[in-house]
């Protein structure tokens, strides 16, 4: 009973988790008009906070666990995401500086419940499959994926309502309420069993993810903008290519984590994921029919689909050190790559347009490649012969 209360509260933390991270951008339209009216420029500041918010809460979740526990963790990461609901909820009632103010806070605080939830939620969920840790990490960011894409049709239906506030407080009340029913118990122990120092070799994985993540940037944060640009499609089909991303994204993690945790399989996988990564971006550099660019938004969605989840189970199986630690690290490398990625392509602009830095990207499919070879081998090589 223990087990099963644990694995419905992990796995409950990370479906509001990724609802809550959807939430902002998916009212950009609401924040840019009438009575909010936000410019474009302070629309953009908002997700500063945020970003930088959860690469320090995922870099300290490493000190609060070795001193306080995984458990502590947890609950101070879902109380932060509840403290961010909330005022999300009252910027909905306020207008003007007030309202920005409350979002501007809100990111922040998003941000640092962000680093510290994923930080624990990961190993967490290792610890309780142990025989099956890659199938339930890639789970787990599955249902993180099914709640982003399922979020913002919430939110719509509630602005159609008049009351778009009312998701944020939901939000709000059930991160409370998790922070106040989560029970470390036995998870805590064995996230607490290994606490070494990080060997060097496993610098290897956070640059892995932040490479990762910059091509996921690249992939997610200009998905709408390609296909208006680019393909000349309407702004609403734009919003297709982007849901087309995600959603595969999210399929393949849950079809692919009943793969075995022995054999080839996953290297082959990881390996698989990072050329595709690179197809990905040249497909798309050469595509002009909008039809055509949101199926290669798709394509690119399922290439990138495993190399995170399959990163961080490798790396979290590999002697680790303290597994907090290092998944914060990993989160919070995942932070500063989509944030390059995200950042990036905008200054390129001034040289070169779109496509052609897609294609200048597909280079990225290299140095992927080259750690999707190395890191199942980190995993596996005994302590005493890792470098």
């Amino acid at each position: 009973m223990h087990t099963r209360r644990s694995v419905i509260l992990v796995y409950g933390a990370g479906i509001l988790q990724g609802a809550a991270f959807v939430l902002v951008p998916s009212l950009g339209h609401v924040l840019e008009t009438a009575p909010y009216r936000f410019s474009v420029a302070a629309y953009g500041a908002l997700y500063f906070p945020e970003i930088l918010g959860a690469v320090i809460g995922a870099l300290l979740a490493g000190r609060l666990h070795r001193t306080r526990g995984a458990a502590v963790v947890l609950r101070v990461g879902l109380g932060a995401n509840a403290i961010g609901m909330a005022l999300l909820a009252l910027a909905s009632l306020t207008r003007g500086d007030v309202a920005y103010a409350a979002i501007l806070l809100e990111t922040a605080c998003l941000g640092i419940g962000f680093g510290l939830t994923l930080a624990s939620l990961n190993p967490t969920a290792a610890a309780l499959f142990p025989s099956a840790p890659t199938a339930a990490i890639t789970t787990l960011n599955g249902a993180i994926g099914v709640a982003t894409a399922v979020a913002p049709l919430l939110l719509e239906v509630a602005r159609r309502a008049g009351a778009w506030g009312t998701v944020p407080a939901a939000l709000a009340i059930g991160f409370a309420g998790l922070s106040f029913g989560w029970d470390g118990g036995s998870t805590d122990r064995a996230t607490r069993s290994a606490t070494a120092r990080a060997r060097p070799g496993l610098r290897s994985f956070v640059v892995a993810v932040a490479l990762y993540a910059v091509a996921e940037g690249c992939f997610s944060s200009w998905a709408q903008v390609y296909l208006v640009q680019v393909g000349h499609a309407a702004a609403g089909l734009g919003a297709w290519a982007l849901s087309a991303f995600w959603g595969t994204m999210t399929l393949l993690r849950l079809a692919l984590g009943v793969v075995p945790e022995r054999g080839p399989a996953r290297r082959r996988l990881l390996l698989a994921s990072a050329f595709g990564i690179g197809a990905s971006f040249l497909l798309l550099a050469q595509l002009r029919a909008a039809v055509a660019l949101v199926a290669g938004f798709a394509i690119a969605g399922a290439a990138c689909g495993i190399y995170y989840p399959y990163a961080m189970a490798f790396g979290l199986a590999s002697d680790a050190g303290d597994p907090i630690a290092f998944a914060g690290s990993m989160v919070a490398a995942l932070m500063i790559g989509e944030g390059v990625g995200s950042f990036a392509p905008g200054e390129l602009q001034r040289f070169a347009a779109l496509p052609a830095i897609y294609a200048g990207a597909a280079a990225l499919a290299i140095p992927l490649a080259f750690y999707a070879w190395r890191l199942p081998r980190l995993g596996a090589a005994p302590s005493g012969r890792r470098k």
